[in-house]
């Protein structure tokens, strides 16, 4: 299958600047607030913020947008893929902060009977070995500006929530405020490339698949994680429920 015309996207982008300003905005305040989000639930319940191959695979894709500071500031010259660039730094170091959590607070959950030290060699081994997968993955998709990749990493993001809910048989760790605000940055995310990046990429039935899967996938997270009993937000009172009780 075809991929997307970068020139002939930014272009429509240029040309739909308001709506995608709009959309898109909301879109990245979303994101700063579930990421920020998920980094004070860990703190505030003392548990690893996401699941392992989740952030194995967010953070050398998010870095990786960092590093191609060239492509964005020189090669296209694009003010979307300028202000993406700067939205990034944000999930960015967040992820970053996800390790260092994951490496604090997760050794009973994901090292059990393993010595603090083996604990942080594996997570130092799981993020090294998705820098590789990514690298692998990046190298066989025709997506030169990550469109695709965003609604991917979107997409493959949802697991995560499932994965520990079922782990921890509670919702410890993670907020309603936090997948809701996924919730908003998936829907708007899907609104703007279907609706304003205008390559037929973005109508195909692939594409238009992957965002209603992670639409439809966003809102029975939120809905599991209410019926979990999970906490509002980071704000409120900690419940003292121990993980895998």
């Amino acid at each position: 299958m075809a991929s997307y015309d970068p020139q002939t996207t930014l272009a429509a982008i240029t040309d739909n600047a308001v709506p995608i300003i709009a959309i898109g905005g909301l879109s990245i305040v979303a994101m700063w607030v579930f990421f920020i989000e998920a980094a004070r639930m860990s703190k505030r319940d003392k548990v690893a913020p996401m699941a392992l191959w989740m952030t194995a695979l967010w953070w050398p894709h998010d870095t990786n947008y960092l590093l191609r500071y060239d492509d964005w500031f020189d090669t296209y010259d694009h003010w979307f893929m300028q202000l993406f660039w700067f939205a990034i730094i944000v999930t960015a170091a967040s992820e970053t902060i996800y390790v260092l959590q994951t490496i604090r607070y997760g050794r009973d959950e994901l090292s059990p009977g393993q010595s603090q030290n083996m604990h942080t060699l594996r997570i130092i081994g799981a993020m090294a070995a998705g820098v590789i997968s990514w690298n692998l993955l990046k190298g066989a998709l025709d997506d030169p500006l990550f469109l695709l990749s965003f609604m991917g990493t979107l997409l493959w993001g949802l697991p995560s929530s499932m994965a520990l809910l079922t782990r921890r048989r509670s919702a410890v760790g993670q907020s309603l405020l936090e997948w809701q605000a996924y919730c908003v940055m998936t829907f708007c995310y899907s609104i703007a490339s279907i609706g304003f990046f205008e390559d037929d990429f973005f109508h195909s039935w692939p594409y238009v698949g992957i965002c209603g899967a992670a639409c439809i996938w966003s809102v029975v997270v939120v809905v599991q994680l209410k019926a979990a009993g999970a906490a509002r937000s980071s704000w409120t009172a900690e419940r003292k429920i121990p993980v895998g009780v």
